[in-house]
């Protein structure tokens, strides 16, 4: 049979179905992503303005969040209740590329709806580096300014921390201190991370592309299969 004479082959579906499956696939990790970048420039755009922001009384702060509001980033003011606080395990992360640990101190709250709040002090400069530091406990200051940031966004066992203060009513939110009175000796405060990355557009059209790059390949198989 000549090469023109052979039939037309079969309709692919299950090589359709497969596509446009993978196709919706793709093109709903690309629209998560755009999503993920709006989300990242309001949150880079928030912390650009907390640079300067007054600070609000704790108190207030952490009332919106028993309301449901979202106060993460928020810059607050506390006092410290005197003697309060248990020595509390050091905390695990990285910065710049170096592996650091972070201290914690609990702040007692006098006369307010919640009788505690776990204080991220900041990194603890002569254990940068290490694997494995001989734990260390650190007093809370008598007064703190810093930014709120709910546990589950920080990481480590600051979950785990909090539900040790349970009979105490601890706030939902973690006090990451910019500065303490009096300072904590070796300890630099950190509140805030020391680069954000905002690749989701990069990501986005990573995913756009593949969706569009697979539309084409299919096309081609199909006029390939298809044709006389």
């Amino acid at each position: 049979m000549s090469e023109a004479a052979k039939p037309k082959g079969r309709f692919p579906i299950v090589l359709t179905i497969a596509t446009l499956i993978a196709f919706a696939i793709l093109c709903g990790l690309g629209t998560w992503q755009v999503k993920r970048l709006r989300w990242k420039e309001d949150l880079l755009a928030r912390i650009e303005t907390l640079k300067t922001a007054p600070t609000v009384p704790l108190a207030d702060a952490l009332a919106r969040a028993d309301r449901g509001e979202d106060v993460d980033f928020v810059r607050v003011d506390a006092d410290c209740a005197p003697g309060a606080g248990a020595p509390l395990p050091l905390v695990y992360g990285v910065r710049d590329g170096d592996m650091v640990w972070r201290a914690m101190a609990a702040c007692g709250l006098a006369g307010q709806a919640h009788g505690v709040v776990l204080l991220d002090l900041g990194l603890v400069d002569a254990l940068t580096g290490q694997i494995q530091p001989a734990p260390r406990s650190f007093p809370p200051p008598a007064r703190v300014v810093g930014v709120l940031m709910a546990p589950k966004a920080l990481g480590g066992d600051r979950e785990k921390a909090l539900a040790a203060f349970a009979a105490d009513r601890p706030a939902s939110h973690i006090l990451m201190v910019e500065t303490a009175t009096p300072a904590v000796a070796g300890v630099t405060p950190a509140p805030l991370p020391a680069e954000i990355s905002n690749r989701h557009l990069e990501y986005a059209l990573t995913w756009f592309g593949l969706a569009v790059t697979l539309l084409f390949i299919y096309a081609a198989m199909l006029w390939r299969r298809m044709r006389p």
